[in-house]
């Protein structure tokens, strides 16, 4: 008889080693918001999938601004910003709790803001938050189909 050892590990599939974890995914959008504030001409490139009749479906590359995640405040006019996790919010204090974070008055003071979120993204401060934002984003993906 053999005298093997079993393993009730699988095998990765190659779609599922492409995919990003969340915490990468919201370090990628918290470098580009940092970039963004530091150049507001700032542009991501982006893939567009189109359908065409003759040459049939076409992939093309289209640079564009990402989505800022941070505003001016009505009442006093500092900054305040929202992390997010591709288009849904990160509820950082958990639901229903207010989302918006004060990052100062200056871009320089919500840059210093972001780094900080990142440094706690990367150490998994975050983790729990994410996974939320991450299942909303799924459901939301769903239901719209």
């Amino acid at each position: 008889m053999l005298n093997l050892k079993f393993s009730a590990e699988k095998k990765v599939l190659v779609a599922e080693a492409r995919k990003k974890s969340p915490r990468q995914i919201a370090l990628d959008g918290i470098h580009h918001q940092i970039e963004l504030l530091k150049n507001p001409s700032y542009t991501v490139e982006r893939i567009r999938y189109r359908k065409g009749a003759e040459d049939g479906d076409s992939r093309q590359s289209v640079n564009r601004p990402p989505q800022p995640w941070f505003w001016k405040s009505a009442s006093d006019g500092g900054l305040l910003l929202e992390i997010r996790y591709g288009r849904t919010p990160v509820e950082i204090q958990g639901e229903g709790k207010p989302n918006s974070i004060i990052a100062g008055k200056t871009p320089a003071d919500a840059i210093k803001v972001l780094e900080q979120i990142a440094a706690a993204v990367t150490a998994g401060e975050l983790d729990g938050p994410l996974a939320a934002a991450k299942a909303k984003a799924k459901h939301r993906r769903n239901s719209a189909e």
